[in-house]
């Protein structure tokens, strides 16, 4: 399986993807479209609310076994929202190396990413025991203990993308 990026406008993923199902059902049946989602705890008002955001802003995973050819490119140029593949139309690549690694990961913990289970040692260092955290614990730059949210820093497609992502202190519970 390959891994590509196309990049749309932000805030149309899934209307995109809804897009290609009814616009181009034969490209849809050809390759599998992926809008990874990340569930964040948010207090509003004084009410702690889950909200879904994208992983990737603006980004839709295309996991495809066949090459994407010319005509994928053209059919994709017909549905509204799209803007380009990952680096160029004309230099399409199927995602390699730290790039691909960090798609797996993602994709590894489903379409909707909850939220990781972490304590604190006696250094007020956190310590990930699993979720979406586990394994990318370099990446952390800063948490917020008080929102319950880790802010990571991504190299993805030659760009570094920040984000937040929710945890668990299981350490309050003891």
């Amino acid at each position: 399986m390959d891994f590509y990026i196309i990049q749309v406008a932000t805030g149309q993923e899934k209307a995109f993807i809804q897009n290609v199902e009814k616009l181009e059902p034969e490209l849809f049946k050809r390759h599998n479209f992926i809008y990874l989602t990340r569930e964040l705890t948010i207090r509003r008002q004084g009410k702690w609310l889950k909200e879904e955001l994208p992983v990737f802003p603006s980004y839709i995973i295309l996991q495809t076994n066949n090459f994407v050819d010319s005509n994928t490119v053209n059919e994709l140029k017909k549905i509204p929202d799209f803007y380009h593949f990952l680096n160029t139309n004309t230099d399409i690549t199927a995602l390699s190396g730290q790039d691909l690694f960090i798609i797996q990961h993602f994709l590894g913990l489903g379409p909707k990413i909850g939220p990781s289970l972490v304590c604190f040692d006696q250094n007020d260092r956190i310590c990930v025991i699993e979720g979406p955290l586990k394994g990318i614990e370099g990446q952390i730059i800063k948490v917020d203990r008080r929102k319950q949210r880790a802010k990571i820093a991504v190299d993805f497609g030659g760009t570094v993308h920040t984000m937040d992502l929710s945890f668990e202190d299981i350490s309050k519970e003891e």
